[in-house]
Parts: structure tokens; C-alpha cells; sequence
């Protein structure tokens, strides 16, 4: 009797096999992280406005008191109000949030996913602050809207807003071509000069907001919810 062998795939050919199944993956894998670097490269951030978008105020600076301790006039309301009035600020009172609106123009046909986004804001030489990305998660064909937002700490350095002439803000985004694809760094530096008018108003609101919230957490503090 003749006996017929059948031959099975040897391990080489089954790691030769899985050898170019991976280096087709790393290749497609290399291919859209240079598609994404690609269209990257043609994407522009611009600085659209900076803004305030609220105000505040650190609630320790007023502890609850009964009705009879804290009728008018509180002398430590008074005296926090005129120092303020005056350009002096003893300790920090809370933080504004500053809103800054930029612009991300893709010039490609394709969406790309932001992944991260790490950056700094520098006004003038007074204070340099962390920006995080509020809301967007991707940059589709065309000009998105983006926007990001600092706290500045309501110090006496609030004090020299009006003279903030100029800011940069410098940092790092990422981006893929998915969700959960390999990434592409983009080093960005956006500078522009500040018109006085804008810090004018930015200075007003805050102004207006600090005493407003002053006025409104001490009247909270004596004036507990539900009375």
C-alpha cells in the first residue's frame, strides 16, 4: 500500500507570514502618521480675541456670620473695597478666567483628531500661566474655531493689566488621523500686540466683577441659603 504524505505549513512559513502581516500594519500605521504630518504642516493657528470670561472670588475670605455679627457696615468689607479702590490687594482675593479665541485653518480634506494639547500663555514680563483646550477634539477641512482658557490669580499683579502691551503663547498639540492613532506633534508660537482698548475693557470687567463678588460672597456669608 502506497502511503500519500500531506505537508503542513512549517514554522517558518507561518512567522514569514506573520512577519508581513505586522510590516504591512507598521506600514499603514507609518503612512498616515506621515499623512497627518503632511496635512499638519499646512494647518495654521491664529489668535483671534482674548477675553473674561468670569470672575472668582476665594469664599474663605468670608466666613459665615449670624445676621447680628455681620449687618452693615463690615468693617473688613470696607477695608478689602477701599484697598481695592486704592491699587492694594493684601492677599489673593480669587481668579479670573481669561478666554483665549484662537483660529486652526486645515487646508486638507481630512479631519484630524487632537489628541493633547499642552501650551503657555505669556502677558508681557508680569506672568507666564498654563492654557488648557476647553471643548474642541478635532480640526475638520477648513477653519475651526478653538478655544482655550487660563486662571489668573487676583494678586496685586492684576493691578498691571492695563500695561500688558503684548503676549505670546507657545506650546506643543498633537494630532492623529483617529481617534486612537499614531500622533504628530505641532510646535506652535503665537505673538500679538494688545491694544489698549482691549485691556481697557478687560481691566473694567474685571474691576467691576471683584467688587460685585466681594460684595455679593459677604452678603452670602451673612445671609445663608434658606434664610
Amino acid at each position: 500500500m502506497l502511503r500519500h504524505s500531506v505537508r503542513t505549513p512549517g514554522k517558518a512559513a507561518f512567522l514569514l507570514v506573520s512577519f508581513l502581516c505586522l510590516a504591512l500594519l507598521a506600514s499603514c500605521a507609518v503612512t498616515k502618521k506621515i499623512t497627518a504630518a503632511d496635512i499638519l504642516s499646512k494647518t495654521k493657528l491664529e489668535f483671534e480675541a482674548l477675553s473674561l470670561d468670569s470672575v472668582n472670588i476665594n469664599k474663605d475670605l468670608f466666613p459665615e456670620k449670624g445676621l447680628a455679627s455681620g449687618f452693615l457696615p463690615n468693617p473688613q468689607v470696607v477695608t478689602m473695597l477701599q484697598n481695592f479702590a486704592r491699587g492694594i490687594i493684601e492677599k489673593e482675593l480669587g481668579t479670573a478666567s481669561l478666554d483665549i479665541a484662537l483660529s486652526a485653518t486645515n487646508e486638507s480634506k481630512d479631519t484630524l483628531w487632537i489628541r493633547s494639547f499642552n501650551a503657555n500663555i505669556t502677558l508681557d514680563t508680569i506672568i507666564t500661566l498654563p492654557v488648557t483646550l476647553k471643548d474642541s477634539s478635532q480640526l475638520n477641512p477648513g477653519k475651526n474655531s478653538l478655544s482655550v482658557k487660563t486662571q489668573f490669580p487676583l494678586d496685586r499683579r492684576i493691578f498691571k493689566l492695563p500695561d500688558v502691551r503684548h503676549f505670546k503663547i507657545v506650546g506643543v498639540i498633537e494630532v492623529a488621523l483617529d481617534s486612537d492613532g499614531a500622533t504628530v506633534p505641532l510646535d506652535f508660537n503665537i505673538e500679538r500686540d494688545i491694544s489698549d482698548e482691549e485691556m481697557r475693557n478687560i481691566m473694567e470687567t474685571v474691576r467691576t466683577s471683584i467688587i460685585n463678588g466681594i460684595v455679593n460672597d459677604w452678603v452670602g456669608a451673612i445671609l445663608p441659603e434658606g434664610n
